[in-house]
């Protein structure tokens, strides 16, 4: 067998000298198969080798010029005008931050002239038009990285001394002024494009003033003050308006199931009139609205420039008009449950939507304390048709109707609950932000024993009085929203007001006006994040056939509750205010009540006052999974009477103690609570997790209970508290 001599350390020379060796040594495999099979091996061992020499040589290609050093610091020097966190957040490499624990910050030498021209531009742009910056050296802090060490010489700024325009009158001019952002006095930038924002401003007020092919174009001249003094900067705007456009026809295109009259009634353009472009916005807008297009277009089409005539074209993608939903779930009540809807948002292209929704659920529930097992558990339902028509004869007014029924167990005071209503009423747009909501409602409850609660529960019920009772309202409210996004708010303002009169003229069982108002702000936070933050106020008075109740002339249901993952975290749900005191009141709530009780419920109150700020910053190196977290402080009660409300009452912080023990919490108190949450972002809203520590602890002592607020409360929600 022939030998393979040397040393050579080349894989590629190594591999043809073993296929030398396997050409001159090949036999019969039937003479020689153990030597067959290591040449094999040789064989394959070469081939691995060659791709192995080949790759490391394209990888060195690659790499050439490429070699990355690890990054310890940043020094700026130099710089006056902007601090070293804003210049640090212009470039695109970074420090090492806490914000980045497990990432090691890396930079390539070669680009470093980059990150200058960063640096230079935005000061140019600033009117630093003479900046020099550069890179003084890079010193190396063993175990640590590079320090480099960059030089700003700033130079004379170069202001705005003049803004002129040119084609336009006086009274456009000083319109234009007053939206200008590069005005006299402002840093002039060095290049025209950073204009741009200006002039965008001033060509859509032209458009929104019937100009649609205006013309904008700036110039900036420089003006040498002397030596000491650099440079100042004059700007011209050169502005053509043209003619006036109007319009001289629509056209529709893409609403194949949607009736043309649909389209055109939320249209706010007309053939014959201006063309506006702030009227095509709007239109679009309604048109989105509406629910029934996934996409809206309106794109000029046929301009006439020697008539000044646009024809416009609305271009319209329609949604899949039905729909419907299933879902399961199980519980420690509703051992099964199941979820059904269905929905047409354009019946027969009229625009009228239907809905049909319906839950079921298999309840397995203690009945009066005892146990009941699965094959003995009863069944809940709840179901509602909603009918709505947005347009009622084409006005600007909606028509809602919503029938329901439902059928609730109640194991824990014996009693089923058997409930239907209607709720009929109209929606309008007051103006784009600005919506109302008016609705009458009739609500029919009929309580009856639970089918296995023990016979002696008979005489309470029928002690008590318990009879069919309805409720007749009549409910008012309007919603103000200057909020950004509905779903994930981080800037504007969102109110809301309600006014709600029951019995009276409207009849039925129970006389009594509600009202509240809440306001809600949401703006950036200086570290980070959204500041949230809500006043909800509220109060409840009964008149007529309900007056000589006093504060029981408002139904339970009806009544304020403060405490929960909405309210005030840090207490348990509906836990604040005026408590049941003995077992005939709390017999008569349950009987009475279509509303789940807990075992120690409090009363509710007829006043209501909640304060809550709310921080949500995303999670420095989780946030790419989409966590986040919280820091919350707020605070909230009830009250039966506005007497109950008393300045004392709002201090920050005191313990449960005795009762009777004027130091000691109160139920007319105004709870604070803080705490901290989780939040997992999902595309149906955030889920959730909040834990909250209470500051002002109570005791509950009377013949029905002796207990204490917990010390720390944890809540598991879906969406945000507000």
């Amino acid at each position: 067998m022939a030998k393979i001599n040397g040393s050579h350390k080349d894989p590629a020379i190594l591999a043809s000298r073993v296929m030398q060796g396997i050409t001159l040594q090949m036999l019969p495999c039937h003479q020689f198969p153990h030597r067959t099979f290591i040449l094999l091996a040789c064989f394959v061992v070469a081939v691995c080798l060659t791709f192995a020499a080949g790759s490391v040589v394209a990888d060195d290609e690659l790499d050439f010029g490429m070699d990355d050093q690890r990054l310890h610091q940043i020094q700026l020097n130099g710089n006056k005008t902007f601090s070293d966190d804003v210049l640090k957040s212009v470039l695109q490499i970074r420090e090492p931050s806490w914000k980045r624990l497990f990432e090691v910050p890396r930079y390539k030498p070669r680009l470093v002239e980059t990150q200058l021209n960063l640096l230079s531009n935005y000061h140019r742009n600033r009117g630093f038009h003479q900046v020099a910056v550069s890179l003084d050296s890079v010193v190396n802090q063993l175990d640590k990285g590079d320090v480099l060490h960059i030089s700003i010489v700033e130079g004379p700024r170069t202001l705005i001394s003049k803004v002129a325009f040119s084609g336009i009158d006086n009274e456009l001019e000083q319109e234009i002024r007053s939206i200008l952002q590069l005005v006299e006095g402002q840093p002039a930038p060095m290049d025209l494009n950073a204009f741009g924002g200006d002039i965008f401003a001033i060509m859509r007020m032209l458009q929104n003033r019937a100009h649609m092919l205006a013309k904008v174009v700036p110039e900036m001249t420089l003006v040498s003050g002397g030596d000491m003094e650099g440079f100042s900067a004059e700007v011209l705007y050169r502005i053509d308006s043209g003619r006036l456009y109007t319009v001289k026809d629509i056209r529709l295109a893409g609403n194949i199931l949607t009736r043309d009259n649909l389209l055109t009634r939320e249209l706010v353009i007309r053939t014959g009139q201006p063309l506006y472009w702030n009227h095509l916005e709007d239109s679009r807008h309604r048109l989105l609205l509406t629910s029934l297009f996934r996409d809206v277009s309106i794109i000029p089409v046929d301009i006439d420039t020697l008539g000044g005539k646009v024809g416009l074209e609305v271009r319209v993608v329609e949604r899949k008009p039905a729909y419907y939903e299933l879902g399961f779930g199980v519980g420690s009540r509703e051992r099964a449950r199941i979820l059904l809807a269905w929905s047409h948002r354009n019946l027969r292209g009229s625009g009228r939507r239907l809905q049909v929704r319906g839950r079921g659920s298999w309840n397995v529930e203690d009945v009066m304390g005892e146990p009941v097992d699965f094959s003995n558990g009863q069944v809940n339902y709840q179901t509602a048709v909603t009918f709505v028509d947005p347009r009622l004869n084409d006005s600007r007014y909606s028509f809602d109707v919503e029938a329901f029924l439902k059928r609730e167990t109640r194991g824990e005071s014996g009693l089923n609950l058997q409930i239907h209503g209607l709720n009929m009423g109209t929606t309008w747009k007051a103006s784009r932000r600005v919506t109302n909501n008016v609705f009458l409602g009739i609500k029919v409850t009929d309580p009856v024993l639970h089918s296995m609660a023990e016979e002696e529960i008979q005489e309470r019920f029928d002690e008590t009085g318990v009879s069919l009772t309805q409720t007749h309202s009549l409910t008012w409210a309007v919603y103000v929203d200057h909020r950004n996004d509905i779903f994930r708010p981080s800037s504007g303002m969102y109110t809301v007001g309600t006014m709600q009169l029951t019995g009276g003229p409207a009849g039925g069982d129970y006389s009594f006006f509600k009202s509240s108002a809440s306001w809600q702000n949401y703006h950036r936070f200086p570290l980070g994040g959204v500041l949230a933050m809500r006043l909800l106020m509220g109060g409840a008075w009964p008149y007529g056939q309900s007056a000589d109740q006093g504060a029981d002339g408002i139904p339970y249901d009806d009544r304020f509750f403060a405490g929960g993952g909405s309210t005030v975290r840090g207490y348990d749900h509906n836990s604040l205010g005026p408590q049941v005191t003995n077992q005939d009141e709390l017999d008569y709530l349950n009987y009475t009540s279509d509303v789940l009780l807990p075992d120690e419920p409090a009363r509710g109150g007829n006043y209501l006052l909640l304060t809550n700020m709310e921080w949500r910053f995303p999670l420095p190196w989780l946030s790419r999974w989409n966590l986040g977290s919280v820091l919350f402080f707020e605070g909230g009660n009830v009250w039966e009477r506005v007497e109950d409300v008393r300045m004392r009452g709002f201090r920050l912080h005191s313990e449960p103690g005795d009762p009777n023990d004027p130091a000691s919490t109160k139920i007319w108190d105004f709870r604070y609570s803080y705490g901290t949450g989780l939040r997992l972002d999902t595309p149906i809203g955030p889920v959730r997790v909040d834990v909250g520590f209470p500051l002002k602890r109570a005791r509950y002592k009377d013949e029905v209970k002796d207990v204490s607020d917990s010390k720390m409360v944890w809540h598991f929600s879906l969406g945000y508290p507000f």
